[in-house]
């Protein structure tokens, strides 16, 4: 009997990874082939029918909604699911998910803010952050002003990206350090002073 249930938990992982991983190719394709002429259902219904989106309406109305809610930041959905399609295809168990989960809402959230701030409008038919990142950059604007709201959204982005993955500031610049002393050796610390030069 565990024998199968593991089968089918097995085989339900592999199919849920498949499928994510059919998502993320969808969405980045829907994203890429976007046209803000194409009609979309609660957004511009008056558009070119049919839709120019290489995956038809639903991809125009993915499309559309991800880039209305966060802007360009949408290009990190795909990422996500590519992710998470990986862990589950390969039945690994994701380490600290709720923490992963976090780290990627303020990933997303910091990253519009951060488009939506450097970019603005960047005239097209959304603004470059979204609904979302327009909103917060609006609201840390107008308690700190700019460059404090840039201070933080880049903060956030930071914390961010310690919170979602397993990188470390620390170590790359630790690493960095080293290979910036040119490769020279250092001498043991036990060695005679003579031995030193």
């Amino acid at each position: 009997m565990t024998v199968s249930g593991t089968t089918i938990s097995r085989r339900v992982s592999e199919f849920s990874g498949v499928a994510l991983f059919a998502l993320a190719l969808v969405w980045l394709i829907a994203l890429t082939t976007y046209d803000p002429a194409d009609a979309v259902w609660f957004f511009n219904s008056g558009g070119r029918v049919p839709p120019s989106n290489f995956v038809g309406q639903v991809g125009a109305v993915l499309a559309e909604l991800s880039y209305q809610v966060v802007g360009f930041a949408a290009f990190l959905l795909p990422v996500i699911a590519i992710v998470a399609g990986w862990h589950y295809f390969w039945c690994r168990q994701m380490p600290a998910a709720g923490t992963k989960v976090v780290g990627l809402g303020m990933m997303l959230g910091s990253g519009a803010a951060l488009l939506s701030l450097a970019l603005g409008d960047a005239g097209g038919s959304f603004r470059a952050g979204g609904l979302v990142g327009d909103g917060v950059a609006r609201v840390l604007a107008e308690y700190l002003n700019r460059t404090g709201s840039i201070i933080v959204i880049l903060t956030g982005v930071f914390l961010s990206v310690i919170l979602a993955t397993q990188f470390s500031f620390g170590r790359m610049a630790r690493e960095l350090s080293g290979g910036a002393a040119g490769g020279r050796a250092r001498p043991a610390p036990d060695a005679a002073p003579s031995e030193r030069t």
